[in-house]
């Protein structure tokens, strides 16, 4: 399976919108730093841990003023598939954060083509949210992605029961999973997430960033 990549347009769009629902809920949005800054071009050719796990922070930050939450926004358009093929370091990232300080990190997701909207935590994948598979690409670094997968695989973050498939792959080769159609088709719409989400924060003071 070819890797699925964001149409920048695409997400752009749907970060406003993002955005600006949740601005209409009476939140505020707080841009990730990396994203548009000067010089952040520089880490895209760097492979080492740090760079990769700047260059795929979240989008942006919502607030209330008491309570914060992680948001990123991933598109897919295809005529072929309709997976979401989100990056994994990212996702093992925003476990270990949500594990040891109880940071969380959503998900909001679109694919207009195939008509899915949907969101989930970074955390859920892998439990709550299935994995079909990891693919890591074979033409960069491919030999420093798989000793990280296994060392992810020793801390429990990334289950030995999910197939690494390596491969040529589109794009930068940074590994990615594949989180199949038919769960995506489950999910209630972003803006219905959103409303639940921010809403209950609102009532009960952040409760529902307390680590389960």
């Amino acid at each position: 399976m070819p890797r699925l990549t964001d149409l920048n347009g695409h997400h752009e769009d749907l970060l406003d919108r993002v955005v600006r629902y949740a601005e209409h809920l009476g939140w505020r949005a707080v841009p990730v730093v990396y994203h548009g800054a000067p010089g952040g071009d520089v880490l895209r050719l760097v492979d080492d841990p740090t760079a990769l796990y700047i260059r795929t922070l979240p989008d942006v930050v919502l607030t209330n003023g008491r309570e914060s939450i992680l948001v990123e926004v991933k598109t897919h358009v295809s005529a072929r598939y309709a997976d979401a093929t989100p990056e994994l370091l990212p996702i093992v990232a925003s476990t270990a954060l949500y594990r040891v300080v109880g940071v969380r990190t959503l998900y909001v997701y679109e694919d207009p083509h195939a008509g899915i909207s949907g969101a989930w935590w970074a955390h859920e994948v892998f439990h709550d949210v299935p994995v079909r598979a990891v693919y890591v690409g074979t033409q960069r670094a491919h030999a420093d992605h798989m000793a990280r997968i296994h060392y992810w695989q020793q801390m429990g973050l990334v289950p030995r029961s999910v197939p690494v498939i390596a491969k040529r792959t589109k794009g930068s080769g940074d590994p990615y999973v594949v989180i199949p159609e038919p769960y995506l088709r489950t999910l209630a719409p972003w803006h219905y997430v959103l409303d639940d989400l921010l809403a209950a924060q609102e009532v009960e003071g952040g409760s529902g960033l307390v680590p389960r």
